[in-house]
């Protein structure tokens, strides 16, 4: 295949080929999702966990039981994970959205711009994102009781996670093959995109769920619907 017609497809027809795998997978795994749950004030006995705190507790009490909470959780036992992850996922939320390339190319197919960061954030971003990813390779590599649990496949989704990272940082600092670099990051930007709803990457749109709408022990906000067995 010409190189030039390569290129094209993947830039138009395969970009929206892959949002409209991501956006049909996001609506299925919603209603697949839904399904599994029910309103937990049916009647239906609650296991204790999910019990919310009773409105009885003074706020001494209910400040106690968050500390003790927080003292238990991953969050107690090792803040550190949990501030590099905030910071790995909240980076890789937003700095596509807001990279000025992206802001470029939203303008050539939609015809309106938004705000972008200057290429020097977007860059220091990037950075931190690849920091961060390395460590968690390097944290499943090391500790004996992370590398138990690791196999091929999470390296592979992690990996993944990283290249369309990766290649846009070296393709934008002239670093190897432009042209290369370019189809790299927008074939790994577009596959990440198609595996989103169906792999481990739907922890990102599940997280919504298990936070607002499910009754757990990590509830947030006043959700009101469990998991049906």
């Amino acid at each position: 295949m010409n190189p030039a017609i390569f290129y094209n497809f993947i830039e138009g027809p395969l970009v929206w080929l892959s949002l409209a795998v991501f956006l049909s997978g996001i609506v299925f795994q919603a209603l697949r999702l839904s399904k599994m749950m029910q309103p937990s004030l049916n009647g239906r006995k609650i296991p204790e966990k999910e019990l919310p705190v009773p409105n009885t507790l003074t706020k001494k009490e209910r400040f106690i039981r968050n500390l003790f909470f927080l003292k238990n959780s991953i969050l107690g036992i090792n803040p550190l994970i949990v501030f590099i992850s905030l910071i790995f996922h909240l980076c890789i939320l937003t700095t596509p959205l807001f990279v000025p390339a992206h802001a470029v190319l939203l303008e050539n197919f939609f015809g309106f711009s938004q705000i972008s960061w200057s290429p020097r954030f977007a860059h220091f971003l990037t950075g931190l994102i690849l920091v961060c990813g390395f460590f968690f390779i390097t944290r499943r590599i090391i500790i004996r009781r992370v590398r138990a649990i690791t196999t091929a496949y999470d390296y592979l989704m992690l990996g993944l996670a990283l290249a369309p990272f990766l290649t846009g940082y070296l393709a934008h600092a002239n670093v190897g093959d432009y042209r290369l670099m370019i189809t790299l990051h927008i074939l790994s930007g577009e596959l990440m995109l198609i595996l989103i709803p169906f792999s481990k990457f739907f922890h990102m749109i599940f997280f919504f769920f298990s936070r607002f709408a499910i009754v757990n022990e990590y509830s947030l906000g006043a959700p009101k619907r469990s998991w049906q067995f």
